[in-house]
Parts: C-alpha cells; structure tokens; sequence
C-alpha cells in the first residue's frame, strides 16, 4: 500500500506530494459537499492509522522527485492520525520543500494538536461557519465538535504559529451563504496571511449547489482582501491549447517553461496541464529529478 499521493497540479500549492496517515473516510466531520463522498468512519477519536515508519520510508524513496510542497492531506483528517507531529518532523529532515497540512481547523481547539501542526511550514485550516445552525448543515461534525470552540482554536493557533496561514471557506448556496457576513467577521478575527473563498465545483457528497461566479465575486464585498480559488471554466483556451501541444511535440517541458515560454500564470499552467493530461492529450515524465510534460509520442 501506498501512502504517498501525486505530485498532484494543485492550484493552491503547486506541485504537491500528498501524505495520508489515515483509513479511507476517517474524519469527524461529514461535509455536504465532500468530494469522497459520505463519511464511513465518522469519529473525534485520534490513533494510529497507518505504520509511519513506512510513511517515512516511502517519503525518503520519493525525496528526490519533485514537487513544491510535501501536503499531508489525502482521504479524512490528517490531525486524527495521533502521529502526525512526529511524521512531519521527521520529514522535514528528509525534505527541502516547505511542508503543509490541510485541516478542518476542528482539533486546533487541543493545545497538543496545535504544537504538532505548527510543525509544518504551511497550514491551510478551512472555516465554513460561524454558527452552530450553519456548522450542522454544512459539516455535520460528529459530537462534541462545536463552532465557537474551533474558532478559537484558530485564534491560538495564530498566536503560537509563525508560519503561513491559508484559510478556506466553502460557500454552498442556500445552506451557508446567508451567513457570509458572520464567516467573514469570524474568518478575520482569527488573522490568518490569506483567505480564499471556494465553492462547490467537484461533485459533491450530496446534491448541494455552488455559488455562481458572479455571487462569489459578490462575496468579495463581504470578504475584503480574500481571493477566489474555484475554476468555473475547466477548459483549455483554443490557442493556448494549440501552442502547448505544438511546444510539448517539440520537446518536453517544466511547468516553469511552460510559463515563460507560453507567457502565461503558474495557476494557468496547472490548470490546462491538468485537463489536457486528463484528456489524453499530454503526459507526465520525471527525468533527471525534473518532472516534464510531453505530447503523446514525444519523447524526453
């Protein structure tokens, strides 16, 4: 079994090496709109999931492919996995790239869990209620989890982390929308470096909605200085996708060449990497500790 995922395209983190220190589904909360699905093992209760002497072992073979972050994330919640501390700081001496952990926030509230996240270098905790109403229709938590408590649990993990702090917020329409005000204000009083609104854009767990965009540019309003990180138009430009197939037959490139040689954002690049080898049109090579894109047929 495998317990490294990826390098994955990610929007938000780049090149991203995904780490899961759980069973599939074990997290303690079962959020409407979770891309997994249901929630199986639905539990507030931390253990051992996985032998991380194992999750280490792999992490130290795959050390030298490359990737921009090392993210313990994968199928629940990584901060159930009583090892995670651990795990992380074991890796961060196996590793160059920054490390991050993506959270549900729900287990900050614990004053040992918070020391073992701000082990990492990157923290990305989600946020997606201010009110106990609004945090059982979207999230679900098991029992015992409660809204106010998480949301000072952020607020000591800001005063005990110096690291980067990105929060989410998932908008679902007509379940937590018309609390946006009440996020926000929570959302800021707990100062994170970023907030990035999101909203349903991979089938959901249940049949929910997402905002559209110009609803979600109006939140912007409501979230002063927070970015937008939903894609609404996962496509390929028609021109963009001609001259990236046309350079890729040519010769295999980085996502860093693919940049400047096409003159486009890193977050484009992954984007129209990420469709066009889902579609077949381009793959993936690791060469020399560098990952390459070619076209089909082309060689590195």
């Amino acid at each position: 079994m495998g317990y490294l995922f990826g390098p994955v395209l990610s929007r938000r983190l780049g090149l991203s090496m995904g780490v899961d220190l759980l069973k599939y589904k074990t997290c303690n909360l079962d959020c409407i709109y979770c891309e997994l699905g249901r929630t199986t093992s639905l539990t507030t209760c931390r253990g051992r999931f996985v032998p991380p002497e194992k999750v280490l072992r792999e992490i130290a073979d795959r050390r030298d492919e490359p990737f921009d972050h090392l993210t313990f994330a994968g199928s629940g919640e990584p901060t159930l996995s009583s090892d995670l501390g651990d795990v992380v700081r074991k890796a961060k001496e196996l590793v160059d790239s920054p490390v991050a952990v993506i959270t549900n926030s729900t287990l900050l509230t614990s004053p040992k869990v918070r020391k073992e996240v701000a082990t990492a270098d990157v923290v990305l905790p989600s946020l997606d209620a201010a009110s106990t109403d609004a945090f059982y229709a979207i999230n679900r938590p098991a029992p015992g989890l409660k809204i106010d408590e998480i949301v000072q649990g952020l607020k000591d993990f800001r005063k005990e982390f110096s690291g980067e702090i990105w929060l989410e917020v998932m908008l679902v329409k007509d379940v937590n929308d018309h609390d946006a005000e009440m996020i926000a204000r929570a959302a800021e009083s707990t100062h994170p470096d970023r907030i990035q609104l999101n909203t349903v854009v991979r089938p959901p767990a249940e049949p929910v909605e997402p905002l559209t965009e110009e609803e979600m540019q109006r939140m912007l309003e409501i979230f002063p200085g927070a970015e937008l990180i939903p894609d609404w138009d996962w496509s390929v430009p028609e021109m963009t996708g001609y001259r990236l197939t046309e350079l890729l037959s040519r010769r295999p490139c980085t996502l860093e060449e693919i940049c400047v040689l096409l003159g486009i954002e890193s977050s484009d690049a992954i984007k129209y990497c990420k469709i066009m080898e889902r579609d077949g049109q381009i793959s993936r090579k690791l060469h020399g500790g560098k990952l390459y894109f070619h076209a089909d047929g082309s060689e590195v």
